[in-house]
């Protein structure tokens, strides 16, 4: 490789130190983000329900639902 050639990694956000992209299933029926400012619309949420990890089925409460919409070049995505 060429000693000036640069690795970068789009949208990743290195003050952090941790990859901030979206990545879809796109089987899934559900999106989840612990991160509220990845929602584009965004409204707390009053109900009972709550995520289970796979790991060890722990619940987690959800704080909040939306959406995000993700601009394509065809049309934008919505999650």
């Amino acid at each position: 490789p060429n000693s000036q050639s640069k690795k970068i990694a789009p949208a990743a956000d290195v003050s952090y130190g941790v990859d901030t992209n979206w990545y879809m299933d796109t089987g899934a029926t559900n999106h989840i983000t612990g991160e509220l400012e990845k929602l584009t619309l965004h409204e707390k949420y009053c109900g009972h329900d709550q995520v289970y990890t796979a790991t060890n089925g722990a619940g987690m409460e959800i704080s909040h639902i939306g959406h995000s919409f993700i601009k394509t070049p065809h049309k934008n995505l919505e999650l």
